[in-house]
């Protein structure tokens, strides 16, 4: 008699065995297309037949047996969906059986699945861009404040390559000028030795700036004491005549 753990692992074989494919943008996207929660299930069944019990046009009656509807539902259901351009029914030369049949075609539904997505990417990448002009605007804005001046063509082209051909985050541009308020030198050129050191160390963010300064100064001070501790050990020497 089998054991609770073979039941499991024959259950478990048995599930993986006849998956189908489902396109994750259609479970997010569905209802963007206009598809109630029934078409979507018709949808998933007229699939499972397509993949894996190989029939392409398969009946209301078949798809019924598997949900809790009848055959004139599952029908209008699928009516509905080829209303909606997401369905066709197109001619197949099936070369087993040697003659036409009609299918179901998913290319529409595909198409449509596409497009959006795309139109997502796009108005996403719009936004992205309409911010960052937004962000370089208030840039322009804070170093013109700073310099008390309207910035020069040279000034101003400068601002634009370390914004969008080195790819410098806004963030640490506006650290950068800080620094450079802060310490009285306020010109492109020391700004600029900020960031190229920046760069060579792969400072990319405010807080690895931060970082970086920590580790500088730790360094600065352990080579500042290494002198009066190598004194104390000469003295030490001296004191006591010991060889060194």
């Amino acid at each position: 008699m089998a054991n609770n753990d073979t039941y499991h692992i024959l259950a478990t074989s048995l599930l993986e065995a006849r998956g189908i494919f489902i396109p994750a943008l259609l479970l997010q996207l569905y209802g963007r297309l206009g598809l109630s929660e029934a078409e979507l299930m018709v949808l998933v069944h007229l699939l499972y037949w397509r993949q894996v019990e190989d029939e392409r046009f398969p009946t209301p009656e078949k798809i019924s047996q598997f949900m809790h509807m009848d055959r004139e539902e599952i029908k209008n259901l699928i009516a509905s969906i080829i209303e909606k351009k997401l369905l066709a029914v197109e001619p197949y030369y099936h070369p087993s059986l040697g003659r036409w049949q009609n299918v179901f075609s998913f290319k529409p539904l595909w198409t449509k699945l596409i497009q959006t997505a795309l139109e997502d990417y796009h108005t996403e990448i719009e936004a992205q861009q309409s911010t960052t002009i937004a962000r370089q605007g208030e840039l322009y804005q804070a170093f013109e404040k700073e310099f008390g001046r309207p910035l020069s063509p040279l000034e101003s082209e400068q601002l634009k390559a370390w914004c969008q051909e080195d790819k410098i985050p806004i963030e640490l541009l506006q650290e950068a000028l800080r620094r450079a308020v802060l310490r009285g030198i306020l010109n492109f050129r020391y700004i600029d030795s900020i960031l190229k050191d920046w760069q060579r160390h792969n400072v990319r963010t405010v807080a690895e700036a931060m970082a970086y300064d920590e580790k500088l100064k730790t360094k600065k001070t352990r080579s500042t004491r290494s002198p009066a501790s190598s004194t104390r050990k000469d003295k030490y020497r001296d004191l006591y005549r010991l060889n060194p």
